[in-house]
């Protein structure tokens, strides 16, 4: 077909473009890993196709190197992976130079292979089944350095778990089938009996973990850690807000749709099992803490309303603000303040968790009709400890979830910074949760929630010297506590 009549037919047809030259893939090695010997020099080999190779001589051998291959045109050789031979192969020159990335003077020399090709799907399969014989190895020799009694712990854990799992599957199979409500209502009671009942049981486990992992050295506690996740994550992670705090999809633990499931109080999971461990976790002192901490904020902004004069504006801003529950609250409940110039700021570096709270805010500002103003700031949380906050006139601001987060040092500079926002007689407020947290170690060890837990005397030395007047406060549970700064 002439190009006038491909280009009829719609054929793109470009002037002297020059054809493409299909390669073989090559597959790399490490030095020491794969070999070719030839002629008596053993030589490690850089890459490999299937019709050729590359291997590297050491420059005082070269001479000697190329001088025996030009007696045999076409020398056998034998490819080796790790001192395991694949198949002898026949040989032909193509090209040499010098290999201008080694550290040390070498020839780089590239060989056609003759007759058979290599047989690259089983030097393939050598990598992979050498690399499972390592990794199980360091992985057996790391769990032998872990106390029999550590490892029992673990395995009477899972072995407890996976018993009570098969006795709720055996309930959920149950389960009313005519009737949606009369189903919901059948999971929900066993749902809340075998959460409390968890409740029970587990912490009185974990309470035990501190005394067995002591004395592990870091490097111990990493295989420790992975162990325990490995044999009981599979039973744990179901639940949607272990899962969250586990994978962490937005990049941290704590996110805002994991303060909603607390805040929710839903049965979610995808079995009745999930449901129930889901509902355990919600409901453990550290969830209710972060339920009671909402709460106690929400009661904070309606005293400071209610003290001051009607006519008077105010202004709020919550510091890494998440789904800004406690602002939802008073939303909802203080109708007696609708019409009282107020403004809410939400600053967080999530732009999600942002929207989020925008939202659900808009929403319930567009049904209610309080008249309050609000204002959503995506800023990096470094950048308000450099620079501080958007604006230097708010009558309260507050951090409720973040200073768990911060050195000593990045959280004195990030309090100061709060002050120095906030006019004279205002507040600034930061929670931080307490070291009797009795849910640290399952916290760390199986959900990867890590956090800098501080007792009273800590945050009021932390804090010692800003504002005029600081104390501290809590609520109802005592594993939240509350640094209140007056300027």
């Amino acid at each position: 077909m002439s190009k006038q009549a491909m280009k009829q037919e719609f054929f793109s047809v470009v002037a002297d473009k020059r054809k493409n030259v299909v390669r073989q893939d090559r597959t790399p090695f490490e030095p020491g890993l794969c070999h070719v010997t030839v002629n008596g020099f053993r030589c490690d080999v850089l890459n490999l196709s299937t019709f050729g190779c590359a291997i590297l001589v050491a420059e005082t051998d070269y001479a000697a190197f190329r001088a025996a291959f030009g007696i045999h045109n076409h020398p056998e050789a034998t490819l080796t992976y790790k001192d395991i031979k694949t198949q002898s192969i026949k040989l032909r020159w193509v090209r040499n130079e010098p290999y201008a990335l080694s550290a040390f003077s070498q020839m780089l020399v590239a060989f056609e292979v003759m007759e058979e090709p290599l047989q690259i799907e089983r030097i393939q399969a050598l990598q992979a089944t050498t690399s499972v014989i390592e990794k199980q190895t360091e992985y057996a020799v790391a769990l032998s350095q872990l106390s029999a009694e550590f490892k029992n712990y673990v395995y009477e854990m899972k072995d407890w778990l996976e018993k009570l799992k098969a006795q709720v599957d055996t309930l959920e199979a149950n389960a009313p089938k005519d009737s949606v409500d009369e189903c919901q209502e059948y999971k929900a009671t066993i749902a809340t009996q075998l959460s409390q009942y968890l409740g029970h049981v587990i912490p009185s486990s974990y309470a035990k973990i501190p005394e067995l992992i002591k004395y592990l050295t870091p490097e111990q506690l990493k295989w420790a850690t992975k162990f325990a996740r490995e044999q009981v994550g599979h039973l744990i992670y179901g639940a949607p807000f272990a899962s969250r705090a586990y994978y962490k999809p937005r990049g941290y633990a704590g996110d805002y749709e994991m303060m909603n499931h607390l805040y929710r109080n839903e049965l979610v999971g995808k079995t009745l099992f999930d449901q129930c461990m889901h509902k355990y976790f919600i409901d453990e002192p550290a969830g209710a803490a972060v339920k009671n901490r909402g709460t106690y904020l929400f009661e904070k902004i309606s005293e400071l309303v209610q003290a001051s004069p009607p006519d008077k504006p105010l202004k709020f801003l919550s510091v890494a603000s998440g789904p800004a529950m406690e602002q939802q609250l008073f939303l909802k409940n203080k109708k007696e303040f609708y019409g009282r110039t107020l403004e809410f700021t939400c600053l967080d570096q999530d732009e999600e968790s942002l929207k989020h709270a925008q939202r659900r805010l808009l929403t319930l500002e567009r049904s209610v009709k309080s008249g309050f103003s609000y204002r959503f700031n995506n800023m990096a949380i470094k950048n308000v400890i450099a620079m501080g906050c958007p604006e230097q006139d708010y009558d309260m601001i507050y951090s409720a979830g973040l200073f768990d987060y911060f050195t000593e040092h990045v959280a004195h500079m990030a309090a100061k910074q709060m002050l120095n926002s906030v006019k004279d007689g205002g507040h600034i407020i930061i929670g931080n949760f307490s070291k009797t947290n009795p849910c640290v170690p399952f916290m760390e060890l199986i959900l990867d929630w890590h956090l800098i837990y501080r007792s009273e005397e800590d945050l009021l030395r932390i804090f010692n010297g800003l504002g005029s007047k600081i104390w501290i406060e809590k609520e109802p549970l005592g594993v939240n506590l509350f640094v209140v700064i007056k300027k």
